[in-house]
């Protein structure tokens, strides 16, 4: 156990995260490294993979459309990037949770088990045999089936299809991916063993996280302390342990043999997209982003992360791209009155480097 300065967790968690320089060589690998990566902004989400992989929306794209990669909602009720073969035990541990937890909205928008039935029906006639629909597409053919899809009825029935295996977002169509069969674009899984998945998702979550504590791995993946429980000495077993201000943190060993190499590396400014692992794969985000300044990445606690500016391993000003679209036309809004001279150097390529998705 080491007593470190708290400003190094987040730098630490830059070099576990892959982003103080690409530790996979493919969007496979990104999304396999970190178990599941945050994809309700599909655009940021795609971004935020080729960042890791060191190369483009493009590559990412491929791999979805080669199905090593999928979307779905494996937990906390949100939609992720997930590699295709790791999903199945995904919702083995967590499908049931999450629809308990939406039985009351459910209830608001009138849907019965013999809707979510009838609507895995119709969407199996016309998807059997290799077929895939857009969100609009598959709204409109239950409309067609009397199926109501409107007040948020269609978005939980999609969620109920993909959380019971039904149905997975497979295959792009334009920007967008299209809904298929779960059971034919996924023929092969991973097998499940519930205790061994768990085993197996919060040590890889510690490795690509950490350092973290066990209240945001358990916060993360929502899984629960009793099944976290039994296996947690085995898993506890592979990680190091450092402790700031009281609290301890777990982390890989590598990362810490990674630390002397890259500690310089950590302070580099660096774009990262919204919805970005390094500030939503933690319930405590203070290391990288200061409490003050958090209503001004998330508005009004409304959930919906701004991309952001970090500098120093720190938050320092959310971004956009500017109206023009133009690859160096970004408008930064610092939180406090400037950006530091290295920031604002940086900014022309950061910009240019950046795998801007459509």
């Amino acid at each position: 156990m080491t007593t470190w300065k708290p400003e190094r967790i987040g730098r630490l968690r830059l070099i576990a995260q892959g982003l103080t320089e690409a530790r996979a060589e493919n969007p496979l690998e990104v999304v396999q490294w970190l178990t599941c990566l945050q994809a309700q902004d599909f655009r940021a989400a795609r971004s935020a993979v080729a960042l890791r992989a060191g190369g483009t929306v493009a590559d990412v794209d491929a791999a979805i459309d080669a199905g090593e990669l999928v979307r779905s909602w494996p937990m906390r009720g949100t939609l992720h990037l997930v590699p295709a073969a790791e999903l199945r035990w995904m919702l083995a541990i967590n499908a049931e949770p999450i629809l308990r937890s939406g039985r009351r909205r459910h209830e608001q928008l009138q849907i019965t088990p013999r809707d979510i039935d009838h609507a895995a029906s119709v969407t199996d006639d016309a998807l059997r045999g290799g077929g895939g629909l857009a969100r609009a597409e598959t709204f409109d053919l239950w409309e067609r089936h009397g199926i109501a899809t409107s007040g948020q009825r269609g978005i939980h029935l999609l969620q109920a299809l993909c959380l019971r295996a039904h149905l997975v977002l497979g295959p792009m169509a334009g920007k967008h991916q299209q809904f298929v069969l779960y059971d034919e674009w996924i023929p092969s899984s991973e097998p499940v063993d519930r205790p061994a998945n768990i085993a197996d998702w919060a040590l890889r979550y510690f490795r690509s996280h950490g350092p973290a504590t066990i209240a945001d791995f358990r916060w993360w993946s929502g899984v629960l302390h009793r099944d976290l429980a039994p296996v947690w000495d085995d898993v506890r077993a592979h990680l190091e342990e450092i402790v700031v201000d009281g609290t301890s943190y777990l982390l890989a060993p590598e990362t810490l043999e990674q630390w002397p190499g890259k500690r310089t590396a950590t302070l580099r400014p660096l774009l990262t997209p919204a919805f970005d692992e390094i500030l939503l794969g933690y319930a405590d985000r203070t290391p990288t982003l200061d409490r003050a300044h958090l209503d001004l990445v998330v508005p009004g606690g409304n959930g919906m992360f701004k991309a952001v500016l970090i500098d120093g391993a720190r938050g320092v000003a959310t971004w956009r791209r500017g109206p023009a679209k133009a690859p160096l036309d970004i408008e930064v809004s610092p939180f406090r009155d400037a950006l530091s001279k290295r920031a604002q150097r940086a900014l022309p390529r950061l910009a240019k480097c950046y795998p801007f998705a459509r």
